[in-house]
């Protein structure tokens, strides 16, 4: 069974919110009862033993991982170290996307395997940062493995969802929760079930699988396709999140009314791309300046913003596709920021409108051409 996919599942869930709608409608907290709907939810969709076998381990690797390196930390405040522990929480990772293209290693399939992997992940540079100093085992667990967003985000992050885990909502702000939280199950519900369903099965399904013009029309449709079916995913995400009383943040923002390219990664997958900015790009950066890598301080920045974004094409899978996907990216923000840099008169376009509009226009194709890469039809 996959989250939020069909009637069944829906009628499983609603069936186990009701008592945390009853929790919060009368003032109680929320935090037990939501792990335990997690659990319950785990096991529904986890649907054979081997696969909650699977589920099982990884939670039981990462958890002794984050337990172990929050003791370690406080001895040892090695960096190497750190990697050495994000390797190995990664190795989940790497193994199911080695998987995609190596027949030996196509052992290991789990539902969020990344979703999940980069939140243990964030737990440990956020310990070695000296930021997260306490991790309770009942309050790791619930993060790791929070139901709603296991499977397509966002990503969350410890101490933000640690902080709604402290707070009982109380039956007013519960109220308001509860109906931001349905407003948005149904918007996903629409976004995904109706307009990305129709434009697959009208606008897809039906194109030819080569030819020029077949391949442009197919590169608008798969842009607006997956923009309805992952917002989809994560407002019904969220909205489930709001109902068990927590704030999981926003996915995206209206990411085709960007002006450039660092614009619309503001707007787009929000949780991965910010993940990306604060765990890769920004201490890549930060290493290249103290250490004096380069001689012209921009490098630094250009060569993180290809480092950042190959890593977020990786994440996708080690294929082809997801790779130039990635350079593809890179190059984009790079030149992005020499023109925010270096032309004075690009900022001003950005705030002038009929300037504006053409960039908006032209920051839509160059992302749509990118998730023609995404899509592997053009290799």
């Amino acid at each position: 069974m996959i989250p939020y996919d069909g009637l069944l599942f829906f009628y499983i869930m609603a069936l186990f919110l009701v008592p945390a709608v009853v929790l919060g409608l009368t003032n109680r907290s929320l935090k037990r009862y939501g792990l335990l709907f997690t659990v319950v939810m785990a096991f529904v969709v986890f649907n054979t033993w081997e696969k909650r076998a699977v589920l099982l381990a990884f939670y039981l690797w990462e958890t002794a991982l984050v337990l172990a390196y929050l003791r370690i930390r406080k001895k040892n405040e090695s960096r190497p170290l750190l990697w050495l522990f994000v390797l190995l929480a990664a190795v989940p990772l790497i193994i199911t996307k080695l998987g995609g293209i190596i027949p030996t290693f196509n052992f290991l399939h789990l539902l969020g395997v990344s979703y999940m992997t980069f939140r243990a992940v964030q737990v440990l540079i956020e310990t070695y940062d000296g930021l997260i100093t306490e991790v309770k085992l009942f309050d790791f667990s619930y993060f790791l493995l929070f139901f709603p967003s296991i499977g397509s985000g966002p990503i969350d992050r410890y101490r933000r969802f640690n902080d709604d885990l402290k707070e009982t909502p109380g039956r007013d702000k519960y109220i308001e929760l509860l109906k931001t939280g349905i407003w948005k199950l149904m918007w996903g519900a629409l976004f995904n079930f109706v307009l990305s369903s129709l434009i697959y099965s009208a606008w897809l399904a039906p194109l030819p699988d080569s030819g020029f013009l077949p391949t442009v029309s197919y590169m608008y449709g798969y842009t607006f396709f997956l923009f309805f079916n992952f917002a989809g995913y994560s407002l019904m995400a969220i909205g489930t999140s709001y109902i068990l009383g927590v704030n999981t943040p926003e996915n995206f923002n209206m990411p085709f009314l960007s002006r450039d390219m660092k614009d619309f990664w503001s707007r787009w997958h929000i949780s991965l791309s910010t993940w990306m900015r604060d765990y890769v790009y920004t201490r890549y950066v930060a290493a290249a300046l103290k250490g004096e890598w380069y001689k012209e301080r921009r490098t630094a920045s250009y060569i993180g913003y290809v480092i950042t974004m190959i890593t977020m094409g990786l994440w996708h899978g080690l294929s082809l596709r997801y790779i130039v996907y990635g350079i593809y990216h890179g190059i984009l923000m790079c030149i992005n920021d020499v023109l925010d840099t270096r032309w004075k008169r690009f900022r001003k376009l950005k705030r002038e409108n009929l300037p504006s509009v053409l960039l908006v226009f032209i920051t839509f194709h160059l992302f749509s051409f990118g998730l023609l890469i995404f899509s592997g039809r053009l290799f």
